[in-house]
């Protein structure tokens, strides 16, 4: 290597070893400019525990928290994820379905602005805290998210407007074709 010239695949490497770096592609072109080409690991949501405060990315990736910016994405707790075992959870047949649930909350415009916090209790069964109103849904298993939503969306929709937003504090849409409201 001449004095002065870059080694560009030492310079891909330490770039791609940036945790929040997912891919990273560095050459010269025919004017002899340097190129960089990165595309970046994406929080979804963030990991709470009293152990480990950490983001997830849209693969079920961990991810480190950043000095310099904080994600604006859904906090998330839980009994059945161990931290340890954070980082394989969201990957496996088991902590896949949570994942499909925090990929489909951060992909929906509504969503992703009206729920404030998600849980995973100890049995596996999700639930939310919301930003407008004073609700807690109770969302059960990650399954039939379709559905799920659906129903509860058209509860916002239709219900809310006409009984107020403080009428009830928990909802639970965890059973097929109807939603319980207290």
């Amino acid at each position: 290597m001449k004095k002065g010239e870059i080694d560009l695949k030492r310079l891909e490497l330490r770039i791609k070893s940036h945790k929040f770096v997912r891919e990273a592609e560095v050459y010269h072109d025919l004017d002899g400019n340097i190129n960089v080409l990165v595309k970046q690991n994406r929080p979804i949501a963030r990991l709470l525990s009293a152990e480990r405060d950490v983001y997830l990315d849209e693969e079920g990736n961990v991810l480190p928290l950043s000095s310099l910016y904080t994600a604006h994405v859904i906090p998330v707790t839980s009994s059945a994820v161990k931290p340890t075992l954070a980082n394989s959870f969201f990957q496996d047949s088991v902590g896949r379905p949570y994942l499909e649930l925090l990929r489909f909350i951060e992909q929906d415009p509504f969503w992703d602005a009206q729920l404030a916090h998600m849980d995973i209790d100890a049995k596996g069964k999700v639930s939310f805290l919301t930003q407008v109103g004073d609700q807690r849904i109770e969302f059960g298993k990650p399954t039939h998210l379709e559905e799920k939503f659906r129903k509860l969306f058209i509860f916002y929709k239709e219900v809310l407007p006409v009984v107020g937003w403080e009428k009830y504090s928990r909802l639970n849409v965890e059973y097929k074709d109807q939603i319980i409201c207290e």
